[in-house]
């Protein structure tokens, strides 16, 4: 990784399930997920569960592996958005945009 970028990024290693309730908070709003770790269907859909709240109006949810079992099928059906598949195993799906009315 170039220098210049290392100061914008941060690895944190551990479960996704310890490291995820307490970092999301900490970041307030993300633009992207991917989930590409444990591929059972607990796991996913709770990493997909718990970064939905804070990814931004318009931002991206992607997975690999969808192919594996039904949690992100089933995860776009919940939030009422359509996945778009790329390859038959990795899927997206997009938050949708928040209107506001102008006073």
């Amino acid at each position: 990784m170039p220098a210049e970028l290392r100061a914008r990024w941060h690895l944190h290693l551990g479960d996704a399930k310890d490291l995820l309730p307490k970092l999301l908070p900490e970041l307030d709003q993300i633009d992207i997920f991917i989930h590409d770790s444990l591929h059972t269907y607990e796991h996913m859909l709770f990493e997909f569960r718990t970064a939905w709240p804070y990814l931004c109006d318009g931002g991206i949810l992607l997975s690999d592996d969808t192919d594996w079992n039904e949690a992100f099928a089933e995860f776009a059906a919940a939030v009422q958005c359509s996945p778009v598949m790329f390859n038959f195993r990795v899927g997206a799906i997009r938050k949708p945009l928040t209107l506001t009315l102008l006073s």
